[in-house]
């Protein structure tokens, strides 16, 4: 085995201990905030990629209203590093006010609509970041 190609293999497996140390922690983070906004019987999968040709993508995390599970993408697209508490807190806070903010119907131009992000379901989204903000633990990764 030469020089080059050992360096490679230890430098992969410090990689992947400290993507499974950052996956833990993210799972932490989850149960943390919905101790917080006092959400329950949520589940929480993150979002397997191995990376991205394009080295663009726009979903951050989705969720599912029918069986209550929220995704996560927690690395950035083109490197694939890690995405900062700060970011991944607002994320789950969104995905959280979808389910404190139900989607609706309306009759909008001639058809049906659904309204998904609208002004109220936007304001529960600043509620629920400003009640992190208090947390003693949670509230130190925001400025």
């Amino acid at each position: 085995m030469t020089k080059k190609r050992r360096y490679n293999i230890l430098k992969n497996v410090k990689i992947n201990s400290i993507m499974n140390s950052h996956e833990q922690l993210v799972h932490f983070l989850f149960k943390r905030i919905c101790e917080i906004l006092k959400v329950a019987d949520l589940n929480f999968k993150i979002m397997q990629r191995k990376g991205s040709k394009s080295n663009k993508s726009y979903t951050l995390g989705y969720i599912n209203l029918k069986t209550r599970t929220i995704c996560l993408d927690i690395y950035t697209p083109k490197t694939m590093k890690p995405k900062s508490f700060n970011g991944l807190i607002r994320t789950v806070c969104h995905e959280i006010a979808h389910l404190q903010k139900m989607p609706y119907k309306q009759f909008h131009r001639g058809r049906w609509i659904t309204r998904q992000h609208y002004p109220q379901f936007y304001k529960q989204v600043d509620r629920n970041i400003n009640k992190i903000k208090k947390d003693g633990v949670l509230g130190l990764h925001f400025r």
